[in-house]
């Protein structure tokens, strides 16, 4: 196995290397791309348990051999208490009990597997049980977001308890979770059963319940997963598809007919695209601003439609022709969180490809832990208003909005599948990705290299239309934004990596055995590759 780039077999990159290595172990073992998914994502729940974990959310999208496409909606439902609940100030709290939904990444696994998977799921998840009971050291950023919580939630909090007693706390330091070994343990034998209706469900909705918490037996054991049809459109000579509602996939494919529709392709000066770009962003966002919160496929079809595409297009031709730079875009209902996600992409020698990407929401979630099993519930829910709203008349659980995005590309013979993490930044970063790999034939890997703007930071209280320059683009590039009405970041502000994202990307070429992938450098992705010689 290899960090190379391009292969002739399999390709897994991940959030982080230690996923990444158990991915390509099942993948050098004869597993599929969903099997490596798996593995490598329970890995993520030990290895980068401050963004993603049991308690959390996924999403997937799946590319078969022949280029069928399905999507896996991992989001759970709001708590049914909820609608008659009486909230104190009439929005949930930022963390706590009231911030969280049904966790849906148990069942997101079971369902890709039953699908999808060629070895046994207890096996897929043995490896990430392993590091939790055998532990691992520490990084940085894992370190960071360890302390920020502990300090917040105060020593007496359960939290400290179940992760930071007998724990170190600087990097470089050992960090086990034997309780939650346990319960992948369990988990992996039990399957969803052993989450959504067994003990651990009786242990989950009991502390919630000392809590003041809403989630009840009955939410649990209602929980579901879907596949859906994901939404494509056409982008030059690509087909470009996302996951579907309540993902915000559909932002991603409106920002590239926008800027397809305004010419963008054809610009060759780079303050004149990103101010485009930029603008696209924003009509994207401001429609978002509108949409129902609880969105259907069918919510969509009118914003990606002929007539809001023209209506848009006339806005944004009449503000560059008077340099005006916002549209109207206020921050998108319930998606203004944090950066707290994790992503991998694989693809296998058969040509199997998929993109998982999980959250808690935001850091450590809701920071509230079931104690004894090493599961730290989503905040999914958090400053939602407390009366979300009806369903619209469907019979469907209610799921809030999610930033979690996957996507799919068919170009010229070949076929990519990627995701990101940032928020409601991940849409804005896969569109400067996407145009970079499908208008200038960029290579996948150069062009998650280059420098990434952002509008509007994925955290409050920045202002939403404040521009983002990451280091790395031309010193001028800043002032000839500004001239163009952009309301510019002074210089230093997008210092953080944290705010650009990190790609995954996994992809085969008109041949299948034509493998590659690319990872980022911003927060330790990692990319392996399997060769043909190592795959059985």
């Amino acid at each position: 196995m290899s960090d190379r780039a391009n292969s002739g077999g399999a390709v897994i990159s991940a959030g982080c290397r230690e996923a990444a290595e158990v991915g390509a172990a099942v993948l050098a073992a004869g597993g599929n791309a969903v099997d490596a998914a798996i593995a490598a994502s329970a890995v993520q729940c030990v290895r980068e348990l401050p963004w993603c974990g049991l308690g959390g959310d996924a999403f997937a999208l799946v590319s078969g051999p022949e280029g069928r496409l399905e999507a896996l909606n991992g989001a759970g439902a709001v708590p049914t208490a909820l609608a008659t609940a009486s909230i104190p100030g009439g929005r949930l709290p930022r963390f706590g009990p009231l911030s969280i939904s049904v966790p849906g990444l148990v069942d997101a696994w079971w369902r890709l597997w039953e699908r999808h998977g060629s070895r046994p799921f207890a096996a897929l998840i043995e490896p990430a049980a392993e590091l939790a009971d055998e532990g691992f050291a520490l990084d940085d950023a894992f370190a960071r977001a360890l302390d920020r919580v502990r300090t917040a939630v105060g020593p007496d909090d359960p939290f400290v308890a179940e992760f930071c007693e007998g724990n170190g706390s600087a990097a470089g330091d050992g960090f086990r979770l034997p309780a939650l070994a346990r319960t992948l343990r369990e988990i992996s034998a039990g399957g969803p059963p052993a989450f959504y209706t067994g003990s651990l469900a009786s242990d989950l909705v009991s502390a919630l319940d000392r809590l003041g918490g809403l989630l009840s037996a009955d939410d649990m054991a209602a929980h579901s997963c879907d596949f859906e049809a994901p939404i494509t459109v056409r982008y030059g000579s690509a087909e470009v598809s996302v996951t579907p509602p309540v993902s915000m996939g559909w932002v991603l494919l409106q920002q590239l007919l926008l800027y397809e529709r305004l010419g963008g392709r054809l610009i060759d000066g780079e303050a004149d695209r990103i101010d485009l770009m930029v603008r696209c962003k924003h009509a994207a966002f401001s429609d978002l601003a509108g949409m129902p919160r609880w969105q259907e496929a069918s919510d969509v079809t009118a914003v990606l439609g002929e007539d809001s595409l023209d209506r848009w297009c006339s806005i944004i031709d009449d503000e560059r022709r008077s340099v005006l730079a916002t549209v109207g875009a206020p921050a998108a209902p319930g998606a203004a969180g944090g950066t707290d996600t994790t992503c991998l992409s694989v693809v296998d020698g058969r040509g199997l490809m998929v993109t998982f990407i999980h959250s808690l929401f935001n850091e450590f979630g809701s920071r509230v832990v079931v104690p004894g099993t090493g599961i730290v519930l989503n905040d999914r829910l958090a400053k939602q208003p407390a009366h979300l709203g009806p369903n619209g008349g469907s019979d469907r659980p209610r799921r809030p909005l999610h930033t979690l995005v996957g996507y799919h590309v068919a170009h010229r013979g070949s076929r990519l599948v990627g995701a990101t993490p940032g928020g409601r930044g991940q849409v804005q970063t896969n569109f400067q990705v996407l145009r970079a790999v499908i208008d200038d034939g960029a290579d996948p890997q150069a062009a998650v290299a280059g420098p990434r703007w952002l509008s509007g930071a994925p955290r409050l209280p920045d202002a939403d239309d404040l521009l983002f320059l990451e280091p790395g683009f031309p010193p001028h590039l800043g002032s000839e934004l500004a001239r163009r009405g952009h309301s510019v970041a002074a210089d230093g502000a997008a210092s953080d990596n944290d705010l650009f994202g990190s790609c995954t990307i996994a992809g085969a070429g008109p041949q299948r055995s034509e493998t590659f992938g690319a990872a980022d450098h911003r927060r330790g992705a990692a990319l392996v590759t399997v060769t043909r010689e190592e795959t059985p």
